[in-house]
């Protein structure tokens, strides 16, 4: 039986703290922030459909960050990790994916997927070299490998022009490289990564209920903890002032109207 290199159960959790983590709280934020997303009426959603698209919108953002942190776990059973957030010329740059290995400097600039339209895609490449030619400079005497990874090979919209515009771009002793799904792994040499990460999220998948609960009064104690602890008093204030969101979208996410519990304990009338 082949060992694992992260357990499931501790990735599982990692997961579903990242992707569910303070959702419902946001959620109530986006709505005393922007009402009228969710109620206005030049819009072809019922706020029940808009009040799922947002949940899952925001669980998309989620999971593509537990993805990134999660590779940062794997590449450190292997390679020695950096500081990912560093100060050049008074501005801050961000790796994904910063490690050393065999005097290389590995940077990766890490995506979910390839689907960024004409305008971005310049932008995010220039920002990639940029980032490169930090590290040349950062560290003169090793090598650079500076990789632009799409986690999801399904997409892969700009494929040509990444392809072309790294085949142009020199850096002294900086190599480029492009990569969609298995081929970063495959890169390093350790597919085991891949493998092992693929087969933990389709076993998840399988066994997870994948129906967006809109009900916020079911396990109402942790909800409820969630919802005083990172909303703020003044937008519980502004939104028990909207007319619209307290009957078209509190009775969805409080059949009960449990919420007024949060109102009595903060003292906001309501």
């Amino acid at each position: 039986m082949k060992s694992s290199i992260i357990e499931y159960d501790y990735f599982v959790s990692e997961l579903e703290k990242a992707v569910y983590k303070n959702a419902r709280s946001d959620l109530i934020n986006k709505i005393s922030k922007y009402p009228d997303r969710y109620v206005g009426i030049f819009r072809p959603t019922s706020p029940k459909q808009k009040l799922i698209q947002n949940i899952t919108q925001s669980h998309e953002i989620s999971f593509g960050d537990f993805i990134e942190d999660i590779i940062t776990q794997y590449l450190g059973h292997f390679y020695k990790n950096y500081p990912k957030n560093v100060i050049y010329n008074d501005n801050e740059l961000q790796f994904d994916q910063l490690f050393e290995y065999n005097n290389c400097i590995y940077m990766v600039e890490q995506k979910m997927r390839d689907d960024h339209d004409s305008s971005k895609k310049r932008g995010q490449f220039n920002n990639f070299v940029e980032k490169a030619k930090y590290l040349r400079r950062t560290y003169p005497n090793q090598n650079i490998v500076a990789i632009m990874w799409f986690v999801d090979s399904s997409l892969h919209k700009n494929r040509n022009f990444y392809q072309t515009e790294i085949n142009n771009t020199r850096v002294n002793n900086t190599n480029f490289y492009l990569f969609y799904g298995s081929e970063f792994t495959a890169f390093l040499d350790k597919v085991r990564i891949w493998d092992e990460m693929e087969e933990y999220l389709l076993t998840w998948r399988s066994s997870e209920e994948n129906s967006i609960e809109l009900n916020f009064e079911k396990n109402w104690a942790e909800t409820k903890k969630e919802l005083k602890d990172f909303v703020p008093k003044k937008n519980w204030k502004r939104i028990v002032k909207n007319e619209k969101v307290i009957k078209q979208i509190f009775p969805i996410l409080f059949p009960k109207g449990k919420y007024k519990e949060i109102l009595d304990e903060l003292q906001i009338k309501y």
